[in-house]
């Protein structure tokens, strides 16, 4: 029994890489399609044409829009995910690591425009745990993750000292920290001739400005 089961598992192995080799083939090709069409736009056969594959066999791996949707989302949350651990991973404030995770998620927006916006989408999705797949799972397991290195952040700034005590329960101001950014992103970047206009404002004065009144809610008064 061993032995066939030694030779079984290469085999396996092998069949294994390749198919998530083509499952991350299908990604690209759909993030390259939604980039040029958009979400809405997008049809697994353009996906498929693109991919150089059968639009029967990616109906195999993602057998609808949905579990695609969600597929491309839990990539762009992994790699938001990396980046504030990157920030939770240096020493200091818990006031400088909440703000320091405030600016990644700019900088996330401005250098992954594609996933900040299918993001966007799905915060904007209802959630129903009791039916999800398997990547809508994937998806939120990353998100929550996202605002759990958030909630650890306020957390450490309420122990350390260096957010007030008023600020009280660290998971809800996380997310009103997150709502507050994720909506000043898309104010300051889609808005911006209006508030050129307006209040003689480009999109990093007007990041800025909101910057430092969250820096002045979330801190210790003098």
């Amino acid at each position: 029994m061993a032995d066939t089961v030694s030779k079984e598992n290469p085999v396996r192995t092998r069949r294994d890489e390749e198919k998530e080799m083509r499952r991350q083939d299908i990604l690209d090709a759909a993030e390259r399609v939604i980039a040029k069409h958009g979400w809405e736009n997008s049809d697994f056969g353009k996906i498929a044409e693109r991919a150089r594959l059968s639009r029967s066999l990616v109906y195999v791996y993602f057998p609808t829009r949905d579990d695609l949707f969600h597929a491309v989302c839990s990539r762009g949350l992994a790699d938001l995910q990396r980046r504030f651990a990157t920030v939770m991973a240096t020493r200091t404030t818990g006031l400088e690591l909440s703000m320091a995770i405030g600016r990644a998620y700019y900088a996330f927006s401005r250098e992954q425009p594609l996933y900040f916006e299918l993001i966007s989408q799905y915060q904007a999705k209802e959630n129903k745990p009791d039916e999800q797949s398997d990547n809508e799972g994937e998806a939120n397991q990353l998100g929550g993750d996202c605002l759990g290195l958030l909630v650890q952040a306020i957390t450490i700034g309420l122990k350390d000292g260096s957010i007030a005590k008023s600020v009280g329960d660290p998971r809800p101001a996380a997310v009103s920290m997150w709502a507050f950014t994720h909506g000043l992103i898309q104010i300051a970047s889609r808005k911006e001739c209006m508030l050129q206009e307006s209040f003689q404002l480009n999109t990093e004065q007007m990041m800025e400005h909101g910057f430092t009144l969250m820096r002045r809610t979330l801190a210790v008064k003098e």
